[in-house]
């Protein structure tokens, strides 16, 4: 798996949902959910912003202090298709299109 270097000007809210994960089918977007959950980690469905992805309607938002036991999860099952992993640039659910694109599973 890649490594994740973030800028040090990154102030992270540990309660913030900020990731933004996307998915080609609603399929994989229920399947990561479950594995989520099951590993204890906040996620909520959520309508996939417009400025990502029309492919499938739902995405899951998660917190940016999870991202690497996310990624540890996704990685234990295959998917149909690339899961992309957004955060919000401006640390907040409310992006207005300000996306920056962090790793693909």
């Amino acid at each position: 798996m890649p490594e994740i270097i973030m800028p040090e000007d990154i102030k992270i809210d540990p309660q913030a949902l900020e990731l933004y994960l996307i998915f080609h089918s609603i399929h994989n977007v229920m399947l990561a959910e479950e594995l989520l959950l099951d590993a204890d980690i906040q996620v909520d469905m959520i309508p996939v912003p417009r400025e990502l992805s029309s492919d499938c309607g739902m995405s899951l938002a998660c917190r940016l202090s999870d991202l690497d036991k996310i990624r540890v999860n996704l990685g234990k099952v295959t998917f149909t298709s690339e899961v992309m992993i957004y955060r919000c640039k401006k640390g907040d659910a409310k992006c207005a299109g300000d996306f920056q694109l962090l790793l693909t599973v």
